[in-house]
């Protein structure tokens, strides 16, 4: 039950931010959307006028420090989060930031580091997929022990074609991350070593990516295997297995019906994450408002933003140097213990 409506800015208008800002004005009871930012002053207008006309910023800090704003979403570029991280924590606000965390590790450090020392957890990480219903029914199937530990986590995460040869640095932070994520989660532990080849896009330059294997090895002895196919030329699809002590469970992640005529049968694939993980997005919103309306911030947390960033950068580094990599971390800290 909502204790209150909560006010929102949402900062950022492109397909990210205009679906978050839709979803909250439009199908999510006890949020209002009261502010938009974007510096693309046309883009803000077309989304606040879907929101009901609300007022526009073109600074993110400045609709951050708003006094109408109760809480944010950030769903601007990148390299905005670190800035509009702190500035939220410092304002004390509860937020919705999407992922990653930060651009690099040394931001992403200094954001836990800044909310650790307000005492409060005020952000949410967008890792969207806990609120998928295939990915829950596996999350729950694990959590009632039926088939046991689990040991073996697989992933494949294909996309279609990006136009441009993408870097390995950006297919891992900003695609493979949420399956690094998914892969914490699901099997309950923490990475202590990756393991990534990939092959390269242009065969001249090593630093592009045309698809990623990552391995990973847990803390208590389980294992992950990660495909990321940057130009599967077919569609957007993120498909699961989680090999158990006695059994396995899994999603193919396909959301569409299969359609049987003539001998045949058909699978419509999705054309990308948004439409993959529409329900999973607004799911996510009526969480995050639910649980601001309570004080309370739940579901992915900084300390996931900020574990992932490790990894993803000794992912780096292992792509890089054709060598595993140790996973260097801090404990984690008890005000990021999940319930």
């Amino acid at each position: 039950m909502f204790q209150k409506t909560i006010q929102v800015g949402v900062i950022g208008t492109g397909g990210m931010g205009g679906r978050h800002a839709r979803n909250l004005a439009l199908r999510t009871p006890g949020a209002q959307v009261v502010a938009v930012m974007d510096v693309d002053e046309r883009r803000a207008g077309e989304v606040a006028e879907i929101c009901g006309s609300v007022r526009i910023f073109t600074d993110g800090v400045a609709l951050i420090r708003d006094a109408e704003v109760e809480a944010v979403v950030i769903a601007s570029p990148d390299s905005t989060h670190a800035p509009l991280a702190l500035a939220a924590i410092e304002a004390g606000k509860a937020t919705l930031l999407e992922k990653p965390l930060a651009s690099n590790l040394s931001d992403a450090e200094q954001i836990l580091r800044a909310e650790m020392a307000s005492g409060r957890r005020l952000l949410q990480i967008g890792f969207m997929r806990e609120y998928d219903a295939a990915h829950r029914q596996v999350k729950d199937a694990l959590l009632g022990g039926a088939i046991g530990r689990p040991l073996l986590f697989r992933g494949l995460h294909t996309n279609l074609s990006s136009g441009a040869p993408r870097t390995i640095e950006d297919v891992i932070i900003n695609s493979a991350i949420h399956d690094i994520h998914s892969a914490r989660w699901l099997m309950a532990d923490e990475v202590m070593q990756v393991y990534v080849e990939h092959i390269p896009a242009v065969s001249s330059d090593p630093e592009s990516c045309r698809l990623a294997l990552i391995q990973m090895s847990f803390a208590g002895g389980g294992m992950a295997v990660i495909e990321m196919n940057v130009d599967a030329g077919y569609g957007y699809e993120v498909a699961i297995n989680v090999t158990a002590e006695s059994g396995s469970i899994g999603a193919d992640g396909l959301s569409s019906a299969i359609v049987r005529r003539q001998q045949s049968a058909a699978q419509a694939i999705d054309p990308d994450w948004l439409a993959r993980f529409d329900l999973a997005y607004r799911t996510e919103a009526q969480t995050w408002i639910q649980s601001a309306s309570q004080g309370a911030v739940t579901g992915p947390n900084t300390w996931d933003g900020y574990i992932s960033m490790v990894i993803a950068d000794a992912c780096i580094r292992s792509a890089r140097t054709g060598q595993p990599q140790k996973i260097e971390a801090m404990a984690r800290p008890s005000l990021y213990d999940r319930e």
